[in-house]
C-alpha cells in the first residue's frame, strides 16, 4: 500500500477512559459498607448480593473494585475502536473505514472535502456526494491532514448549503420516484438499516437528489445534483 497517515478517535480520550475506569471501580468498592448500611437503615434491607460484598475486607473490595473497573474501561475503549470512524489519507485516495465498512474514494475524483456537521463528505466536481460518513475526529485534525496531503479542503459546512430543502412528502418538487426512495429511507433508518438507507441514498443520487440527515426532529433535506441547480425551487 502507498503510504498515508491514519486518523482515528483521540488516543488521549482513550486513554482517560481506561484511566478513570480503575478509580471508579475502587471507588465504588469503597461504598459497599455505607450503602448497604444506608439500605438496612432507610429501606429496612439490602440485596443479597451487596449484604455478601460488605462481608470482605474493605481492601479487598477496592482492589477489585479497581480491577473490574479497569477491565470494563478496556472493554469500552475496545469497543469504542471498533465502532468509530477511521480515515486513511494516501496520495491516491482516501479510504474510510467503520466497522466492517470499508471505502475507497480516488483522489482523482475528489473535488470538495469538509464536515456537515459531525459527518466527512467528500464531493465529486457535479456535486455528488462520493461519501458521507459520520466522523468522531476533530474537524481542525481533518483539516489539517487533508490540507497537508494537498486535498481541497473546503471547510466545516456544505458549499451547497443554501440549496438544501426540507423534504415535504408529496411536494411537487419532487416526482413520484424519488418521493417514494425517501419514504423507503425514511422507514431504513427507523429501522436502524443503515445498508439499506446507504443505498437509497445512491439511488437518489443517480436519480438526481442529494440526500442528508438532521435528526428525527428535522428529518431528511435534499438537493439537486450542481448541473441541476438552475431548476432548484427556492426556499
Amino acid at each position: 500500500m502507498p503510504p498515508h497517515r491514519t486518523l482515528r478517535i483521540s488516543r488521549t480520550l482513550l486513554g482517560l477512559i481506561v484511566l478513570v475506569g480503575p478509580v471508579l471501580g475502587a471507588g465504588a468498592g469503597h461504598l459497599v459498607g455505607p450503602l448497604t448500611r444506608w439500605s438496612i437503615d432507610v429501606l429496612g434491607g439490602a440485596p443479597g448480593p451487596l449484604r455478601l460484598l460488605e462481608l470482605a475486607p474493605v481492601p479487598w473490595l477496592v482492589g477489585g473494585g479497581a480491577v473490574v473497573g479497569l477491565v470494563a474501561a478496556a472493554l469500552l475503549v475496545a469497543k469504542i475502536s471498533e465502532e468509530t470512524t477511521v480515515v486513511r489519507i494516501a496520495a491516491d485516495g482516501v479510504t474510510v473505514e467503520r466497522g466492517d465498512s470499508r471505502c475507497f474514494v480516488g483522489r482523482e475524483r475528489i473535488a470538495a472535502v469538509f464536515t456537515d456537521p459531525d459527518d466527512l463528505v467528500l464531493r465529486d466536481a457535479d456535486g455528488r456526494e462520493l461519501l458521507r460518513r459520520e466522523c468522531e475526529i476533530g474537524a481542525r485534525r481533518l483539516a489539517e491532514a487533508f490540507r497537508a496531503d494537498g486535498y481541497p479542503w473546503t471547510g466545516h459546512s456544505d458549499p451547497a448549503e443554501d440549496r438544501f430543502h426540507p423534504w415535504v412528502d408529496g411536494a411537487p418538487e419532487l416526482p413520484g420516484e424519488v418521493h417514494e426512495l425517501l419514504r423507503r429511507r425514511g422507514r431504513a433508518l427507523r429501522a436502524t438499516d443503515p445498508d439499506t438507507a446507504s443505498d437509497l441514498r445512491e439511488r437518489l443520487q443517480d436519480r438526481g437528489v442529494v440526500v442528508r440527515d438532521r435528526g428525527a426532529r428535522h428529518g431528511q433535506q435534499w438537493r439537486p445534483l450542481a448541473e441541476q441547480t438552475q431548476d432548484a425551487p427556492a426556499h
